[in-house]
């Protein structure tokens, strides 16, 4: 069989809107420092906030930058013998990410696996879906993951069936899981302990996802009807 060489990443479109992002919050904190300066307000005491805010949106503006450079650099492709990626797979303690590269035969893949997770941010339920592959040797490697819902993330699914068909292999679904992993820039775990959930259980999991995401819209449609009226 002869396999065609793909490649995958982040699309292009993502690529852009996480640079516009970064640009803007770069841009909204340079116009707040240059704001004390242009004596537009003769009372100076709230100097300090501005100067607060427009710190606090470049840290942000930092960190998106960091997410777009993430971005430009995963890669993950085949041809008809290898599977070569380049991927982050660990940040430090200052978010800063670690990059891995690999090249593996396709008749050293032994499984490609995907898992859906369950993970919390700022206590608020979410999910994700996790790519890994394990080695002949019985090495697993995280390839990445995609949170749904979000705009800017890898495409997975069709990762996991090209590798899959390229290497001659079954797509292995692990089912689901609840996980502390961070999963930050689409990291990946390369350690599957955690034990898979039964249907009822996964399926509460899914139910309070949905309902934590109806009221996180609906605050916000709330918030824009108390602007508007105000």
């Amino acid at each position: 069989m002869v396999t065609a060489n793909r490649t995958w990443g982040y699309a292009a479109l993502s690529k852009i809107a996480i640079g516009v992002v970064a640009a803007f919050m770069f841009g909204f904190a340079a116009l707040l420092f240059s704001l004390p300066s242009q004596g537009i307000s003769k009372d100076h005491s709230a100097d300090w906030m501005v100067y607060l805010t427009g710190v606090i949106l470049a840290g942000f503006g930092i960190f998106v930058s960091v997410g777009l450079s993430v971005a430009l650099r995963t890669r993950i492709s085949i041809d008809a013998r290898d599977l070569n990626a380049t991927f982050p797979d660990h940040h430090n303690w200052l978010l800063v990410p670690s990059f891995r590269s690999v090249r593996i035969p396709l008749t050293d893949i032994h499984s490609v696996e995907l898992r859906e997770e369950i993970f919390k941010t700022f206590g608020l339920s979410n999910s994700r879906v996790a790519l890994s592959i394990v080695t002949a040797s019985g090495e697993r490697i995280g390839l990445g993951n995609a949170t749904n819902g979000s705009a800017s993330t890898l495409p997975v699914d069709d990762i996991a069936a090209g590798i899959a068909a390229a290497a001659g292999l079954p797509i292995t679904d692990d089912g689901t899981v609840f996980s502390k992993v961070p999963g930050l820039y689409g990291v990946a775990a390369s350690t599957w302990s955690e034990p898979r959930l039964d249907e009822k259980t996964a399926g509460e999991a899914r139910r309070t996802i949905v309902r934590t995401m109806q009221i996180v819209v609906g605050l916000m449609l709330l918030g824009f009807v108390l602007r508007a009226c105000l």
